[in-house]
């Protein structure tokens, strides 16, 4: 009976390898927040698990005082999955949308399947246009993501812990092809995708790896789709799908565009319709490429021509960009020349948040307020009907640029705050 009692129990704990594995495969990984539907009413939450997984899930509930209610009365809602081939094997993407949801109201959510599921998280849904909220902007993250960028991001989130979500300007990582870098990238901003949305911007470093040259169709990487659930309102192209699209913010509307297929005829067409058809106080738009380029030997003159008339004609407010990895911001903008802080004409920013940087490029400085170099930085932007407040700010929190844009009767006032 002894050695019956010793061989069990060595089995038993043989097995428990296999099953601590088994349910770390199940276990939801990389959870972000990202938008498909209307902020005020809807949320998307993707995730990844190394193996296909029974009936995906997502479970929500109104953020209450007690966990343990949530367990029994949260709403279970299924989930999409999308399957993934990387460095041989198969890896599993699921997408839940909840809907129908009350405006300005905090939930409580875990994804997952009914034996395996994510810690409960939460998140925030938009208020009514009247409101005030901020978000993050951030530049190009893209080189070594986790080692040099962690710190820039979670100094970020930090400051500015009550942004409603995080607007990413292109190049999340440097190889948009490789899972490992994604990881990286999921492990540098750790818990703060499953509380704060992601907004991002495709960039020239998020394409797929067959695609080489300057003359080539930059097609984004499928890593880079499977990671966000963005919405379906772009031009309409499946090689545009969820690369170009638009998100109405409370008072704001964001207008993502991807200059990787900046010729691309139906993309210009979605851009003007989109732009012109905007109902809101504030337009603001967003790609990888700068109209004014900041670092050394750069300009991309065709997009200029082709845009700044667009910005210009439909009250385009602001322009966030990446790519050039050295911070400008401009005066406000017409026809390429600076026009008086009442007139009427864009504001144009370049930031940088990751490590990697470049030398300074001269020939729009003539244009330019503020520029600065080998700084890692991070923006908060906050707005109501009246008032767009933009602040940038160093690693080490110093405040490095900053100035107003107000409403009037006549259109927008630049204030220099700096």
């Amino acid at each position: 009976m002894r050695h019956r009692i010793i061989i069990i129990t060595l089995l038993l704990f043989s097995y428990l390898p296999l099953i601590a594995n088994a349910q770390e495969h199940s276990t939801p990984k990389r959870i972000i927040l990202t938008w498909e539907g209307n902020p005020a009413t809807s949320q998307s939450v993707t995730w990844r698990t190394d193996h296909k997984t029974k009936n995906p899930v997502g479970q929500i509930i109104p953020l209450g005082p007690s966990v343990r209610e949530y367990d029994q009365d949260a709403i279970t809602v299924q989930a999409k999955t999308e399957e993934l081939s990387q460095n041989s094997k198969s890896v599993f993407h699921h997408t839940v949308g909840f809907k129908d949801l009350k405006q300005n109201t905090r939930y409580a959510y875990r994804v997952g399947t009914l034996n395996t599921w994510s810690e409960w998280n939460m998140f925030r849904t938009a208020g009514s246009d009247t409101g005030t909220f901020s978000f993050i902007y951030l530049g190009d993250i893209q080189n070594e993501v986790h080692k040099n960028a962690s710190i820039l991001l979670r100094t970020a989130f930090a400051h500015a812990s009550d942004a409603r979500f995080i607007l990413i300007a292109g190049d999340m990582t440097n190889h948009g092809y490789d899972d490992h870098l994604w990881h990286n990238f999921s492990k540098a901003f750790g818990f703060i995708p499953r509380m704060r949305p992601l907004v991002p911007v495709p960039g020239n470093h998020d394409k797929a790896k067959q695609d080489e040259g300057e003359n080539s169709i930059r097609h984004i990487a499928p890593l880079y789709k499977a990671h966000f659930a963005l919405p379906p309102n772009g031009p309409g192209l499946d090689a545009l799908n969820e690369t170009a699209y638009y998100i109405d913010y409370q008072c704001a509307r964001f207008v993502i565009f991807n200059s990787m297929s900046d010729k691309n005829p139906q993309q210009l067409d979605w851009l003007k319709r989109t732009l012109k058809s905007n109902k809101k106080p504030w337009l603001i738009v967003s790609h990888h490429h700068p109209l004014y380029s900041t670092g050394q030997d750069r300009d991309n003159p065709e997009l200029r021509k082709m845009l700044s008339p667009l910005y210009e004609k439909y009250g385009v407010d602001l322009v966030l960009q990446g790519h050039d990895h050295h911070y400008g911001r401009t005066h406000k903008i017409v026809k390429n020349q600076i026009v008086s802080n009442t007139d009427k004409g864009p504001v144009y920013v370049v930031s940088v948040s990751g490590p990697k940087m470049y030398s300074h490029n001269d020939k729009f400085s003539h244009l330019m307020k503020v520029e600065v170099g080998n700084t890692q930085l991070y923006q908060i932007i906050t707005l109501n009907p009246e008032q767009l407040h933009y602040q940038s700010w160093s690693l080490d929190q110093r405040l490095i640029d900053e100035f107003k844009l107000k409403q009037s009767k006549k259109g927008t006032t630049l204030v220099e705050m700096k």
